[in-house]
């Protein structure tokens, strides 16, 4: 996050005591600050959690157990000591031991492994995906056989009731079901229309919690009956985890689903709406495209407690709240694990170099195994944290090389060490410079060399702590870039806006004036003015910096250039009637960041407009003489115009209508026009002719001309 403030002379003594507290906007000296968890989870951590306020600790850092070698994990099963990973897409089920030890247990037809479920007694239960079967196989022994092969596409998730009753989620085809003991009969628990049951969970009380995919519904089997439990605005109810003063919590994922829910169809057990209610707090809708934990009060409150862009495949009850598991959106990305509490506060509680989180199982003592997918590995976290950390931070950038880098400051308590390195190429390598030398905290003035890219590295020892980094450097100056220079349609004035004048404290205290609801730069209103000619800009400055303008203009054909205005704030300056003589002219603008910057250091853009018709003097009419008799009465009328062409031409005769007519050659494209006004048969007397033109610049004059007809 970058924030640039500008150290006025009142508060400049101040700033260089606290500049790190201080919200300030800079002209000048600009920074880089990491203070938010948001900022922090831009960067890379190894050994370090992250609080919901921003404070990096560290904590248990992954230890590796096993690689399968597989490209993606599924699911795992922890039975004991040793832990059970499923994977993809070759089928295949791996044992690792707490020793480390890791053996391949099976090498199934299908594709996926896709559910383990255990009756706690030695028989492990695996399902394969798609086309799939139920195979069993002992803890302890080897070979495995299939238990049930159903005809069902998918099997999504499975669990062991206490009586070693096997409960099986369904996908293709939707549907809970149940498998005895010795897969000697199967029976349908729930069939829905939902594509997917993709979840499932055995209460305390002994009842079947189901989640299901697309319509995001939570559901309730219980005594042959199913209860809608909730209708989340989530797609997919990824995961059901029970919780210990009875409530849920649901892991939605996916993208706001279509209006209307999912369907409740079922068979054979009756279903029944249940009543709830969302929190007062977050509003229930889900992240988009990413995931939402939700709980489900057993007083029927439905809250949404935490979100994040990032899809989740993991939800584990850890003491008294959930670690959830999620995988990066980025590519190269780290997947990372965070503890939600039961009031939606969350933590990071560790990170993987791997993409995704894809399963973990809560051990004894609080050992935590989790394992990846991208690379299906598998990983034991200890409840006591290691002797330090490291963060390593997004690349920062300066848009350009900087002039000089400033200090580094890292508030926090503890030992902390920090590094820098800078390049000039987006992406860290070896055209970068190497990690400069430790620091201590709080740090000191960056020694890297200079760079348009920056990135700082942290090391905690254990106990220590970090609230704040920031980084401070003066930009490259550049130069300012006018973007547009136009003249607006002759008669088109601008004004500036009225708005109420800023409070002079404000302004002179160096603070961001938009922090207080001061709008700069309100754009201009139209106004009609005769004659009138706009010039309007726009220009762009990539430092930030306040700009000024020139207005300079000359008659097409000369050279040197005449001062038209100064030291302009608003991008539009108007020339009124008079201001120059009749002419066609040449303007320059100037676009200047001197306000911005010491005399040496400003810097200036200019652009040249297209000629500009400038037309003050009116149109002039002659009657010339004219051929008159009572047959027919010939009226030549002679318009000149100075500069502008003439845009329309109207005569009245006799007081009657104003009608349009044509000069003689018929196009209005000359500084000299001549019209033929012709009338016939008219009765001696006399008749008033009169002539009215409006040329380009808008101005309008007109003549009258007595018409006498003698008999």
């Amino acid at each position: 996050m970058l924030i640039q403030r500008p150290l006025t002379k009142s508060v400049l003594a101040l700033a260089l005591f606290c500049w790190w507290t201080l919200p300030l906007q800079a002209e000048g000296t600009a920074f880089w600050e990491c203070v938010r968890k948001e900022d922090y989870l831009a960067g890379r951590l190894s050994g370090l959690s992250v609080s919901d306020n921003g404070i990096l600790r560290v904590v248990p850092t992954p230890k590796l157990v096993g690689d399968t070698q597989q490209p993606f994990a599924l699911c795992s099963l922890l039975v004991g000591n040793e832990v059970y990973v499923g994977t993809g897409h070759d089928g295949r089920l791996f044992r690792a031991t707490a020793e480390g030890a890791l053996t391949l247990v099976a090498d199934f037809d299908e594709l996926d492994v896709t559910a383990l479920a255990t009756d706690g007694q030695g028989a492990i239960f695996a399902a394969t995906s798609p086309d799939g079967k139920i195979y069993q196989l002992t803890a302890g022994q080897p070979g495995f056989r299939v238990v049930y092969d159903p005809p069902e596409k998918y099997i999504w998730d499975m669990r062991c009731l206490p009586d070693g009753t096997l409960v099986y989620a369904t996908g293709g085809k939707g549907g809970v079901f149940t498998l005895s003991r010795g897969g000697l009969s199967v029976q349908a628990l729930w069939t829905t229309d939902e594509s997917n049951v993709t979840s499932l969970m055995v209460a305390r009380d002994g009842a079947v919690w189901a989640g299901t995919d697309p319509g995001g519904l939570v559901v309730r089997i219980a005594d042959g009956r199913v209860t809608a439990v909730f209708d989340a605005p989530s797609r997919e109810i990824r995961r059901l985890v029970p919780m210990p003063d009875g409530s849920v919590f649901a892991l939605g994922i996916g993208e706001l689903k279509a209006s209307g829910g999912g369907s409740t169809g079922s068979t054979p057990a009756e279903v029944i709406a249940s009543e709830g209610e969302s929190s007062g707090g977050t509003p229930l809708r889900p992240a988009s495209g990413g995931t939402t934990l939700y709980r489900l009060g057993e007083d029927g409150r439905q809250t949404a407690l935490w979100t994040s862009s990032d899809t989740a495949t993991v939800l584990l009850r850890w003491r008294d709240g959930v670690l959830v598991g999620l995988g990066s959106s980025s590519t190269g990305g780290q997947g990372r694990l965070f503890f939600v509490g039961p009031e939606g506060q969350s933590t990071l509680f560790g990170a993987v170099e791997e993409e995704r989180i894809a399963a973990a199982e809560a051990g004894a003592g609080e050992t935590l195994y989790v394992v990846t997918s991208g690379l299906a590995k598998l990983y034991r976290l200890s409840p006591t944290a290691q002797d330090e950390g490291v963060f390593t931070s997004a690349v920062q950038d300066a848009k350009a090389v900087v002039e000089a880098w400033g200090r580094i400051h890292v508030e926090g308590k503890g030992e902390v060490f920090v590094q820098t390195r800078t390049g000039n190429t987006q992406l860290p390598g070896a055209l970068w410079s190497d990690w400069s030398a430790e620091m201590p905290a709080p740090g000191g003035v960056v020694t890297s060399p200079r760079g348009r890219f920056l990135q700082w590295r942290l090391r905690l020892k254990k106990g220590a702590e970090v609230m704040a980094v920031r980084v401070a450097y003066l930009p490259r100056n550049l130069a300012p870039v006018i973007t547009s220079f136009t003249v607006l349609p002759v008669g088109v004035a601008l004004q500036e806006a009225v708005v109420p004048p800023p409070d002079p404290s404000v302004m002179s205290s160096g603070l961001d004036p938009v922090q207080f609801g001061i709008i700069a730069n309100q754009p201009p209103r139209k106004v009609f003015q005769r004659g009138a000619r706009t010039l309007q800009w726009q220009a762009e400055d990539k430092n930030g910096d306040t700009l000024t303008y020139r207005l300079s203009y000359r008659l097409r054909g000369q050279s040197n250039w005449k001062p038209l205005a100064e030291k302009l704030r608003n991008p539009f300056f108007v020339i009124s009637p008079e201001m120059l003589p009749d002419g066609i002219y040449e303007f320059q603008l100037e676009v200047s960041d001197a306000a911005s910057n010491p005399p040496a250091w400003a810097l200036a853009s200019s652009q040249v407009l297209s000629p500009v018709v400038i037309t003050n003097a009116l149109p002039k009419i002659t009657f010339l003489p004219s051929e008159i008799s009572t047959k027919e009465a010939k009226v030549r009328v002679e318009v000149v115009t100075a500069t502008s062409p003439l845009k329309s031409a109207e005569v009245s005769f006799d007081g009657g209508e104003w009608i349009l007519i044509y000069p003689d050659d018929l196009v209005l494209d000359s500084p000299r026009e001549v019209f033929t006004l012709v009338y016939r048969n008219l009765s001696p007397g006399e008749y008033l002719i009169a002539v009215r033109v409006l040329d380009a610049a808008l101005h309008t004059t007109g003549e009258k001309f007595m018409l006498v007809v003698k008999p």
